[in-house]
């Protein structure tokens, strides 16, 4: 039986190519987004090369719309072998904001998706992959979520010092390391992993990464044998939490 993939934010780049390097692989993939027109042109993309393809409608900061994805796929499919929480935003990227002088509002609309989104596509879709009978969750993070790293002069990245972004991504890596040991007993692993800084709409062209670079660590964490699970990596290996 083929494996299915869920990947939110999958209309376009990271997530969109991870979704067509999965299907390569021979999995079913499920493109979540909640633009339906974009949904619509990225599956007919992927379709157009050969790729098992779905688009599932979800917004990440509306509940009601994640229990009807899971909704969906439950009636459609039954499980899901591989959760990819890629959905994210950065609006402290344009906006160049000092972390003392921003918004209440960004740094919350920041956790809806980055914490509180990847958070309501977990605990919605845990009767998916308990169905899968081994399944993996993958949290795209960052080393900017890294506190070790953001508090160490000497890092490439301690001079970002983006406040919502950055916490988000720390709370996010948080999630894996308390549902990692909390999933283990299901067969669920639990990853967050790190893209590096690429070249897409929030990385902007200024990344030195492609975004086929970028989806490398996440295509390894869905098809590798024996999945670690805890852990906080990229493709040199363990980033310090």
């Amino acid at each position: 039986m083929k494996k299915i993939v869920f990947i939110s934010g999958a209309t376009k780049g990271i997530g969109y190519k991870v979704a067509q390097q999965l299907a390569s692989h021979n999995f079913t993939v499920l493109i979540g987004a909640r633009n339906i027109q974009q949904g619509d042109a990225a599956v007919e993309k992927l379709r157009s090369d050969g790729a098992d393809a779905h688009f599932i409608p979800i917004d990440v900061n509306d509940e009601s719309s994640v229990k009807s994805a899971a909704e969906a796929i439950t009636k459609q499919l039954g499980k899901v072998d591989v959760l990819i929480n890629n959905a994210g935003v950065n609006y402290e990227f344009q906006l160049g904001t000092r972390p003392s002088m921003l918004s209440v509002d960004i740094l919350k609309d920041t956790f809806g998706a980055n914490f509180f989104g990847a958070f309501a596509i977990i605990h919605n879709f845990i009767p998916l992959l308990k169905q899968a009978g081994a399944a993996r969750i993958i949290n795209v993070s960052s080393t900017l979520g890294s506190l070790t790293s953001l508090s160490n002069p000497e890092h490439f990245f301690y001079g970002v010092n983006s406040l919502a972004y950055n916490s988000s991504k720390t709370a996010l890596n948080a999630l894996t390391v308390s549902l990692a040991k909390d999933l283990a007993d299901d067969n669920i692993t639990v990853n967050s992993i790190c893209p590096g800084w690429v070249k897409t709409d929030m990385g902007t062209s200024a990344a030195p990464r492609t975004v086929e670079q970028g989806a490398t660590i996440i295509v390894k964490m869905a098809t590798m044998n024996n999945s670690p699970t805890g852990k906080f990596l990229d493709d040199n290996g363990e980033i310090p939490w």
